[in-house]
């Protein structure tokens, strides 16, 4: 019960990550649950799934009743992410946990840093399909492999080559991560049907996280919010990283 109690607060931190910047927070679910909660790593990673993709699914219908959400992208990342998904679910069967924990930590120092980089970055590209693909398929493995969202690489990958600009990105990468983390969820059902009652707690406080950040988002700056979370994604990628090599 104690540990339910401690990780709930941070529940709502990815939550308010989650919808107020379309990417971030749910990097942050895998060592809270797997550190917090102390679930095994490839348990963590199905519960992970389950939350934000149910987070993130609540926050594509308050984007979408604004309209901000870009549906052909959608379909186009959408479709290259799920059976990656399943791809990445294999892999994460067969590796070591913490090898899957150096990896994860990785990840997250990259994010970071892309964050701090692009924070004031508002530059659009234009629309190339066979690289949005691409880049479609690589979230789509992560979340099978980390339970991650992948909204660090799908915001920046929307702008660039989906030819939208920051606020539409944000708002059509929730739909994206919604579809690739619930598949990914279904394909792991036994792993968080076992501790459903941790799940749904963990789920309920992300998603009241997710209604603060749709509204934070709209009035905070992206930049300040951006360069916050890349210094705390770039701290926790080293403390993970540390643990799991030392």
């Amino acid at each position: 019960m104690l540990k339910l109690l401690a990780i709930l607060p941070l529940g709502v931190l990815i939550g308010i990550v989650l919808g107020s910047l379309g990417s971030g927070g749910a990097i942050l679910s895998l060592p809270i649950l797997v550190y917090g909660a102390q679930l095994p790593v490839r348990q963590a990673v199905a519960v992970s799934q389950l939350v934000v993709g149910t987070a993130a699914l609540v926050g594509t219908l308050l984007q979408a009743r604004r309209g901000a959400v870009s549906w052909r992208e959608v379909l186009i990342f959408g479709a290259a992410g799920i059976p990656a998904t399943k791809l990445g679910s294999v892999l994460a069967e067969r590796l070591d946990p913490h090898l899957l924990m150096i990896g994860f930590a990785l990840v997250v120092v990259a994010a970071g840093a892309k964050m701090l980089w692009s924070a004031d970055d508002h530059t659009v590209g234009r629309s190339r399909m066979s690289v949005a693909i691409g880049a479609g398929a690589l979230v789509g493995v992560l979340t099978g492999l980390l339970g991650v969202g992948g909204g660090f690489l799908l915001v920046p990958a929307l702008i660039a080559f989906g030819g939208l600009d920051s606020k539409r990105a944000t708002a059509t990468s929730l739909p994206v991560i919604a579809v690739n983390s619930l598949s990914g969820a279904v394909q792991q059902e036994a792993q968080w049907s076992a501790v459903l009652g941790l799940a749904l707690s963990f789920l309920a406080a992300t998603l009241v996280g997710t209604f603060i950040g749709v509204q934070l988002g709209r009035a905070a700056s992206a930049t300040k919010l951006k360069q916050a979370l890349g210094l705390v994604l770039i701290t926790v990628g080293c403390v993970v990283g540390a643990v799991n090599l030392f």
